[in-house]
């Protein structure tokens, strides 16, 4: 399965709700699942982003629909990025 980064921001609407945010936590894990992927870890942080996740989703079809229910919700703007296993670098690293 290919890894995600996701890096994110809470809207007005998720701070208004702040006091679940722990259930839309555990509804955005069982998204995630129900599509074949695994949630590896979410942090809350301090400075440009608000929140970071990183995840598994078995293709590019099942994240493009894990993204489209969240942006569905309006709490959260997120930008997602695939992470590339440092083995793979350094075996490409060698060959070029």
């Amino acid at each position: 399965m290919t890894v995600y980064v996701m890096l994110g921001n809470l809207t007005h609407a998720a701070f208004d709700e702040l006091n679940s945010i722990d259930e839309r936590d555990r509804k955005a894990k069982e998204i995630i699942e129900s599509l074949g992927g695994k949630l590896i870890a979410r942090y809350y942080t301090l400075g440009q982003y608000d929140f970071v996740v990183v995840f598994e989703m078995p293709d590019k079809e099942n994240l493009v629909k894990f993204l489209s229910i969240l942006g569905k919700f309006g709490t959260v703007r997120t930008e997602t990025m695939e992470a590339i296993p440092s083995d793979l670098l350094y075996r490409v690293a060698k060959t070029v």
